[in-house]
């Protein structure tokens, strides 16, 4: 059976191994935190998140819960909030083991922190050929804008019904975001689409985006039509959040992109894709965090049993041999 923390740490791992960015890089970052925590005295090094240390997603964490509590049932949610613990507590009620609940969107200081893995963003659009001082640069006023837009949020709402039902609480948010990105870059390099509706095919072949597009919605082409040529695809659905509209100017200029699959694409960001003539795919959000959760889940299940249950938007899909 595994602990709290065994499968909070696997979650994690889950997340480093899928990142694109260089495991150098991923140290390098977890380093300078490390130096900053030396030079802190007093009342700073108290409040200082000492989970930083070790874990380079700052919107992901337990958020609620002793570590060392035993997890044979979970309750796995996209979004998880005062409904869904109710929930939890009702189903106790009736006899049925649920040991921890497991939001993939964050709370608490996970939510606060959100903007902190946004810079991941401009590390990836390097890889792609931006130039990394124009890409941080580009980055830099996002930070801040969604800095100042999660800090009016009541960030523990869910938390303190979390502790007042007594009900474990954690959030996997960016690594389940990697290994959407990770899952839908190896498969793409494999079959190499050529047309853009041979996308849309392929995501229909993944069970998540199947079975959301039966029930809800199917995947879109929001700039282009199916006849086009795809190019280099650029799977853009990690990092916390979406970028600064006016940076697919530079991805235009810099990069030999034609394509992007997203998530999700505010109106803003569209024109200005389709400004600068490249296609975009938007596979849904909902199916495309599922997706990103499931391949943690696997990774989880690979260290012990534990027995999920579906909720809040989430299906569950094993690839587990």
């Amino acid at each position: 059976m595994l602990k709290l923390q065994e499968l909070y740490d696997s979650a994690i791992a889950a997340g480093i191994s899928a990142d694109r960015r260089p495991k150098k890089e991923i140290d390098r970052l977890l380093e300078a935190q490390q130096r900053d925590y030396k030079k802190l005295e007093g009342a700073e090094r108290e409040r200082f998140d000492a989970e930083r240390l070790s874990n380079p997603f700052a919107d992901s964490r337990i958020l609620y819960g002793d570590p060392e509590t035993e997890v044979k049932g979970a309750l796995v949610g996209i979004d998880i909030g005062p409904a869904e613990l109710l929930l939890v507590d009702r189903l106790r009620g009736k006899g049925q083991r649920i040991d921890l609940v497991i939001s993939h969107h964050p709370s608490g200081r996970a939510l606060a922190n959100l903007a902190d893995v946004i810079p991941l963003q401009a590390d990836l659009w390097a890889q792609a050929g931006v130039p990394i001082a124009q890409a941080e640069g580009a980055y830099r006023g996002r930070v801040k804008e969604v800095s100042n837009g999660v800090s009016a949020i009541n960030h523990n709402r869910t938390v303190d019904i979390a502790r007042l039902l007594d009900i474990p609480l954690m959030c996997i948010h960016t690594p389940a975001d990697n290994c959407a990105v990770k899952y839908l870059d190896d498969l793409i390099k494999e079959k190499s689409p050529y047309l853009l509706g041979d996308v849309m095919d392929l995501l229909l072949e993944v069970e998540e985006y199947k079975q959301y597009a039966n029930e809800v919605s199917a995947p879109k082409i929001a700039v282009g039509s199916k006849g086009l040529r795809t190019g280099e695809v650029f799977v853009d659905m990690t990092g916390g959040t979406s970028g600064p509209k006016d940076f697919y100017e530079l991805v235009a200029r810099s990069t030999s992109v034609s394509t992007l699959l997203c998530m999700h694409i505010p109106e803003e960001h569209r024109k200005e894709i389709e400004k600068h003539h490249l296609n975009c795919i938007v596979a849904p959000h909902m199916p495309s965090d599922t997706l990103g959760v499931n391949r943690v889940l696997d990774a989880c299940e690979a260290m012990g049993e534990v027995s999920f249950i579906e909720c809040s938007g989430f299906r569950r899909f094993r690839r587990n041999k």
